[in-house]
């Protein structure tokens, strides 16, 4: 179901808004971007969230029927980690020129990994999303922050931006591209489901 305009004005305030974490509240509108959090043309979604587990909470579940390469249908799982849209990505390291992740972002890398990890072995988790491969309990990604003022911590003009955009960009490459790992601002959320 679509959004709505009164709902999308909710949603576009919690995440605009620098007073506060609004990650919990932002969530609750997450379901109308479902079909952004999963690869491909779904042919069916649904989506759980807070699904408890033994390294913690896991913030958000898209569970969609795929087709695959020989047109099945295969049941997979995407686990996503949300964090505040007031949380930033980057921060300066050492080096003027090299932007590391912020804690908050490598909180959420952390957490994610785990719950992954731990709902692939989860017999209980993969019977609720109907899911009969571990390997299609997959990692959706994070949601944190906004592109604009939120990608570095400290930036005072777009050339400083685009160093954290290059620091994401390098992660990318080497590190999240070989699992289809992505990193969502909430912003990029916003306006997948603006109506």
């Amino acid at each position: 179901m679509a959004i709505d305009g009164q709902e999308f004005s909710q949603f576009e305030a919690l995440v605009q808004t620098s007073d506060g974490q609004t990650e919990l509240k932002c969530a609750k509108y997450l379901h109308h971007a479902a079909a952004l959090l999963v690869p491909g043309t779904p042919v069916k979604l649904a989506v759980g969230a807070e699904d408890r587990n033994y390294f913690g909470s896991t913030d958000f579940v898209v569970s969609a029927t795929l087709l695959d390469d020989q047109n099945n249908e295969i049941e997979c799982a995407y686990i996503w980690e949300l964090k505040a849209p007031q949380a930033y990505l980057f921060e300066y390291d050492d080096n003027a020129n090299r932007c590391r992740p912020t804690h908050e972002f490598i909180k959420a890398e952390n957490q994610l990994l785990h719950y992954v990890t731990q709902a692939q072995s989860d017999q209980l988790f993969r019977q609720r999303f109907g899911i009969l491969d571990y390997r299609n309990v997959r990692i959706g990604g994070i949601i944190i922050g906004r592109s604009n003022d939120r990608m570095l911590k400290g930036a005072a003009n777009a050339a400083e931006i685009r160093k954290a955009r290059l620091s994401l960009s390098v992660r990318e490459n080497l590190f999240y591209y070989a699992m289809n790992f992505r990193v969502l601002t909430w912003d990029r959320v916003l306006a997948f489901v603006k109506p």
